[in-house]
């Protein structure tokens, strides 16, 4: 079994590892498959940093026999060490320096300062609870669905759905007044081709199956735990899944559920990714229409970060009054779990 999208280094006490680096478990872990024979699992690491190098045998009926002890990971790196890579001259000019002066780019283009500390770590964090760089990313979606509900006359959107597991960054960005948050910053909290997307008649039905669905597999640390924006709403972690979600308020006032129940009315405008319309990460949208916007969930956030406060932006400024620190485990203004 080949996995990958995790953070775990699998590697042997002999494997030469990146400065800091520690196995997680061996390469590969060992398993039992429901026929009681071995089955390997291999994975590694993101963002570049280690190659996986598996070297198998196999019979003539195709049943593994043997993974060479050559097999593991091979650590990306260039220098000295006697396993680097030695650069190739073109793909340096013609490549890399022309990737690096973006990113440098990216990296020096100062787009807001922040009074607090924003939380975008996984466990304890996007993917259990609500945090503040969630609510950051999920106001710049409803601000970029309104806008983008306007242009193609659908009805304005009034929450806002974003799925902890689209949020990658996986730290804290300290208060800084200084150097703030960059548009380099922007990518590496929210870097994949989501786009923004307006799903126009959603009903309280679905709004409440989708929240459900939201806080389903919190204990699994899933990705599909909601940061939200334009409503508040109250889960019971003591329930079982399917049946957690105890009250909905959206940000006018109007009750959507109460004790458990959908309180009758009329469908809600909802602005969220299209990866999630599309019913990623288990969100049952149901295959209700939707429009998909050409900016993406990136755009909206550097553009709600710059613009300024009269067009509903932040102007350049992240405060602690809009934006608080939420302490973990712990409830926020707009998300509150019971038991």
């Amino acid at each position: 079994m080949i996995a990958g999208g995790g953070s775990e280094l699998l590697a042997n006490p002999d494997d030469p590892l990146l400065p800091g680096d520690a196995p997680s478990r061996p390469y590969p872990v060992i398993v039992r498959d429901a026929d009681g024979r071995d089955l390997p699992i291999v994975t590694t690491s993101g963002d570049y940093r280690y190659a996986g190098r598996l070297i198998a045998g196999f019979d003539a009926e195709g049943r593994l026999v043997r993974v060479h002890e050559e097999s593991g990971p091979a650590r990306v790196l260039s220098g000295d060490a006697p396993d680097a890579v030695e650069p190739d001259a073109f793909l340096e000019r013609e490549v890399v320096a022309p990737v690096r002066a973006s990113v440098d780019a990216l990296a020096a283009n100062r787009l807001a300062e922040t009074e607090v500390r924003l939380s975008g770590i996984r466990a304890g964090g996007v993917r259990t609870q609500e945090t503040n760089l969630g609510d950051l990313v999920a106001d710049a979606l409803l601000r970029e669905g309104r806008r983008a509900a306007a242009a193609a006359g659908l009805p304005e959107p009034v929450v806002a759905l974003q799925n902890g597991g689209g949020i990658r960054n996986n730290d804290v960005f300290p208060a800084d007044l200084a150097d703030g948050v960059t548009e380099l910053d922007t990518f590496r909290v929210l870097p994949f081709a989501n786009f923004v997307t307006v799903v126009p008649e959603v009903s309280r039905e679905t709004f409440l199956a989708l929240l459900e669905s939201a806080v389903s597999r919190v204990e699994f640390v899933d990705g599909r735990f909601a940061q939200v924006a334009g409503f508040r709403f109250t889960w019971d972690a003591g329930r079982p899944a399917g049946s957690r979600v105890v009250e909905v308020v959206l940000d006018s006032g109007e009750t959507i559920v109460s004790g458990g129940a959908v309180v009758p009315g009329a469908p809600i405008s909802v602005a969220t990714i299209d990866f999630l319309a599309r019913g990623g990460d288990g969100y049952p949208f149901g295959g209700a229409p939707f429009t998909r916007s050409t900016v993406t969930y990136q755009q909206a956030l550097r553009d709600h970060l710059v613009d300024p406060e009269a067009e509903g932006g932040l102007g350049g400024r992240i405060t602690a009054a809009r934006y608080p620190e939420i302490p973990s485990p712990g409830n926020g203004p707009r998300i509150t779990r019971i038991n």
